[in-house]
């Protein structure tokens, strides 16, 4: 009879917690998330996130030190970005069609710095790519990703790929960036966040 005396607070307390607090018995519930944005939107948003990388370095790196290279057989720092850029622009070209989106830079993928003497110059030529390839993008949407197109080695590959293919690159080359910065004793722009 004791036990139970004893025992009647320590329920009658757990019940009263229980009342008070009808969450402590259900077990944690996680919010059903988001739905997921449509291929375009993610595609876009790739896009964005290692386009912006590259133009804050252009923005950030100090002029003098644009035609920096690591080791002597290697690109500069602003041609590197002129390369990536570039290549933002072949892609969009293809997938668009539009040959003359963005500016004449030669053929290939790697122009010269004289063609982009300045910081501002090459500041621009990145920037424009990556705006130009993000309304590309927007444009053609989820549909846009589904049509293929007709690559370097006479390959045909869906414009999905071709898109992962570009960022993929830019994302190498912020990569190496990152080095050039860093031999520098320099903290690159979305490491100080």
């Amino acid at each position: 009879m004791m036990k139970r005396f004893l025992l009647a607070p320590t329920a009658f307390a757990v019940l009263v917690f229980l009342g008070a607090n009808p969450g402590a018995c259900a077990q944690s519930q996680e919010k059903t998330p988001a739905p997921a944005a449509s291929r375009a939107e993610e595609t876009l948003e790739l896009w964005n996130t290692i386009g912006n990388k590259l133009v804050a370095m252009a923005q950030d790196f100090p002029e003098d030190k644009y035609d920096f290279k690591v080791e002597k057989d290697q690109r500069t720092f602003a041609l590197n970005l002129l390369h990536a850029a570039a290549f933002e622009y072949v892609a969009a070209r293809k997938i668009s069609g539009n040959k003359n989106l963005g500016p004449d830079f030669g053929e290939g993928d790697n122009p010269t710095r004289d063609q982009f003497k300045t910081k501002a110059d090459v500041v621009k030529f990145v920037h424009g790519a990556v705006a130009e390839g993000a309304n590309v993008i927007r444009q053609q949407g989820d549909a846009g990703l589904e049509n293929t197109v007709k690559i370097w080695g006479n390959r045909m590959v869906h414009n999905s790929w071709l898109w992962t293919f570009a960022i993929e690159h830019s994302g190498e080359h912020y990569g190496q960036l990152v080095v050039y910065y860093r031999a520098n004793n320099m903290v690159p722009p979305d490491s100080r966040k």
